[in-house]
């Protein structure tokens, strides 16, 4: 990387390429520069830590191959080569070594020791990506640059832009800008755009504000989201819901049900879990909030019928999505559905958990997306579930008595309960 070139950035860019705090954001409009940015940002880093560590990072493989590695490639070719993609690693003729990651796997990111990350569509990754990222720059005080556009309300509005906001976080910058602030960018598509989107679609899409994403499945009010529950409160049930995993994030949701609604008052989730820990887990859980029922995905019985060897109380589960989210749905209209402050994992999944995007010439999908899923589906199999049993506690189900439905006719078979110059422009 010892070409010299002079790179032109126009003003909000060119504060964030320069911005000094450990962890710096440029969240704006789409089309906007933003992997341009980062692109840049990363070669800089290269040439600041030539025998160093970095990394780069995107949300899943898909994006990462086709949009950041290919911005990235095209701003710095020469790296191109030495680019050894079984590995995900790039060997930088200095010595130093860039990983490549996608965040389909959070914890896929542990051991590497980083000088420097850029993230780019870091408003598509999951709670637990910012923890592991975080961690990693941790011994070299390394900065972390965020590229995105606010696809949601999730972590990096409430646990990024709020502290940033308040001034509660010395460490935070944040920079957005309009799609329209690049100079390339065109002036009748935006306007056209303007017309034609609902004003809070286009000032998330176009003016990188944050907003609620369009099409979310379980639109949680604020005031729905509160402090959890005491253990000691009293309750009409408690209950566990289990989404099994490895690769993918395994997640357990604890719920209290209490004055007919329910609240969510705990939450874990984690990668690379073997079905034993996942076992202890349930069983510290069980302990700790006097749980008595457990609804596991139905989808693997070997793991369920080693949760029934360990003595857990594990019962039969109900996986019909579009049911299960109707029922959910009604219970958030009906203000019978409430989660603990505590579960930011919960609420980061809830804030893009949605439906696809309507596509013309093709029938719309009425099932939501399949991505960053895991405890709003456990969630689903517990509360659900519990719906559905015809008996609880010696009585019938304190929810809806009268649609009490013989369980035969619902669960699952599968169950076994059955380098560069930088100039303003």
């Amino acid at each position: 990387m010892t070409n010299e070139k002079t790179v032109k950035f126009f003003g909000p860019q060119y504060d964030c390429f320069n911005f000094k705090t450990q962890f710096g954001a440029a969240v704006a409009g789409v089309q906007s520069g933003k992997t341009f940015l980062g692109a840049y940002w990363a070669g800089k880093k290269i040439t600041e830590f030539p025998k160093s560590s970095g990394a780069i990072i995107a949300p899943t493989y898909n994006i990462l191959r086709a949009a950041t590695l290919k911005k990235f490639f095209d701003v710095f070719p020469q790296l191109r080569s030495h680019f050894k993609e079984q590995k995900g690693e790039i060997h930088l003729p200095t010595g130093g070594i860039v990983y490549v990651r996608s965040a389909d796997n959070p914890l896929g990111i542990e051991g590497i020791t980083a000088n420097w990350i850029w993230l780019d569509e870091g408003g598509m990754t999951s709670q637990l990506t910012w923890t592991v990222l975080r961690s990693r720059v941790s011994m070299t005080r390394g900065q972390i640059l965020i590229t995105t556009t606010p696809y949601n309300m999730g972590w990096l509005y409430m646990d990024f832009f709020i502290p940033w906001k308040e001034q509660a976080d010395k460490n935070f910058s944040f920079f957005t800008w309009k799609s329209i602030e690049n100079p390339y960018f065109s002036k009748e598509f935006y306007n056209a755009e303007k017309n034609r989107l609902r004003p809070e679609e286009f000032s998330r899409r176009y003016e990188g504000q944050f907003n609620k994403m369009v099409g979310l499945v379980y639109d949680l009010p604020e005031t729905q989201i509160v402090e959890p529950l005491d253990v000691n409160t009293k309750t009409e049930a408690r209950i566990i819901g289990v989404d099994w995993g490895f690769r993918n994030p395994a997640a357990i949701g604890v719920w209290y049900l209490k004055d007919n609604a329910w609240y969510k008052v705990d939450e874990w989730k984690q990668s690379e879990r073997t079905t034993a820990e996942i076992i202890q887990v349930l069983q510290n859980k069980l302990s700790e909030h006097k749980a008595t029922k457990i609804y596991p995905d139905p989808a693997e019985p070997d793991r369920i019928e080693e949760c029934r060897r360990a003595g857990l109380p594990v019962m039969e589960t109900n996986k019909d999505i579009k049911g299960g989210v109707s029922y959910i749905q009604q219970l958030i209209r009906e203000k019978r559905f409430f989660i603990g402050n505590n579960c930011r994992e919960t609420l980061d999944e809830i804030s893009m958990y949605h439906y696809p995007e309507p596509q013309e010439g093709k029938v719309e999908k009425d099932l939501p997306e399949k991505f960053n899923d895991h405890l709003v589906d456990c969630d689903r199999y517990a509360i659900y579930s519990f719906k559905l049993t015809p008996r609880v506690f010696g009585g019938a189900s304190p929810l809806t008595p009268s649609e009490n439905i013989p369980q035969k006719k619902y669960f699952s078979k599968a169950s076994p309960l059955t380098q560069s110059y930088y100039e303003r422009i």
